[in-house]
């Protein structure tokens, strides 16, 4: 993983993506470009959360939901 990585909050940037993921969800028509764009950002954030979950840098809240955790 890129250095600069080490310095992200990834809490903060899973909340950012839900709330992306929110807006694509509650909004009936955006335009075709921007939500082309959106599932872009989305898929970039997912690998990156994807790598530092692997890496032991994070662990999301989705999986302690799942596992039964707060």
């Amino acid at each position: 993983m890129f250095d600069p990585l080490n310095r992200v909050d990834w809490d903060l940037l899973h909340r950012q993506k839900l709330a992306l993921l929110e807006w694509l969800s509650s909004n009936p028509r955006p335009e075709a470009s921007l939500v082309e764009a959106l599932w872009g950002i989305i898929h970039l954030l997912d690998a990156l959360q994807d790598d530092a979950i692997a890496e032991g840098r994070w662990a999301s809240p989705d999986d302690h939901i799942q596992e039964g955790g707060v």
